[in-house]
């Protein structure tokens, strides 16, 4: 097809015109091409890990080394695609804490780079109420019982009053926390009780209450805890005696 070059100044300045326009809605097109492909390519590695991660929760440290750089690799480059999404820098903090806890990394360090991810998380969606309680068990693995950690309990508790993972952060925390007769326990004891009942009530916290509970043996604790709970919350408990039994064991 022959091209019609312009004859006049006018001509040209029109096609001119008409070319410029061409090349920035190609150069458009192709930055939008590219965004694209790097979006895909972040949320496959997103997937990805979030089901490594999944597998690694379910099953706990059986997951090998090599899947451990297989999800931290992929995150990372998720990352490096879209720094400001607060998901991922999330999922990182996992990854990272997951290193720690089966050995793949330096403990200390691993731990800090969990935390260190979860904070810039809690940066750019500070609403979420998991991430703050995934600080606050950073701390509890770092044997750091302070008022940071109280602020990121406080910040779980006050922004997901029917999250199943602050129910159970509460009650693991809790649990130990009566075990070992720590002080902080006193802090925390109102919510820590409010806790193993909304964790009892929920359908996707109540089995691992319940498994807290008999692994801490403290199924008459938590009846006299629970006292003043409703029926249908009490009987949930193995063991659980009656009001009025429970009222001459308080006597």
């Amino acid at each position: 097809m022959a091209i019609a070059f312009p004859r006049t100044i006018t001509d040209a300045r029109v096609f001119i015109k008409q070319y410029v326009a061409v090349l920035c809605f190609a150069f458009l097109a192709f930055v939008c091409l590219i965004a694209a492909l790097k979006f895909t390519a972040a949320s496959f590695d997103y997937y990805q890990v979030r089901n490594i991660l999944a597998s690694w929760q379910e099953q706990g440290n059986e997951q090998t080394v090599g899947e451990y750089q297989l999800a931290k690799t992929a995150i990372e480059s998720a990352i490096d695609s879209q720094p400001s999404h607060a998901l991922y820098q999330d999922l990182l903090g996992q990854v990272y804490e997951w290193g720690a806890l089966a050995g793949y990394e330096d403990k200390e360090q691993a731990l800090s780079a969990a935390k260190a991810h979860y904070l810039k998380a809690t940066q750019l969606r500070p609403l979420w109420p998991v991430t703050w309680a995934s600080l606050a068990m950073i701390k509890w693995r770092q044997q750091e019982f302070d008022d940071e950690m109280l602020t990121y309990l406080q910040h779980a508790n006050a922004l997901g009053p029917k999250k199943p993972e602050v129910h159970l952060l509460y009650v693991q925390l809790g649990m130990a926390l009566y075990a070992s007769n720590h002080p902080m326990l006193l802090s925390i004891r109102e919510t820590f009780y409010q806790r193993i009942s909304l964790g009892l009530r929920d359908s996707k916290s109540r089995a691992k209450v319940l498994a807290l509970i008999k692994q801490y043996q403290a199924d008459k604790r938590v009846c006299r805890w629970l006292r003043n709970e409703p029926l249908s919350v009490q009987r949930m408990i193995p063991h659980c005696p009656s009001r009025k039994d429970l009222a001459k064991y308080l006597r």
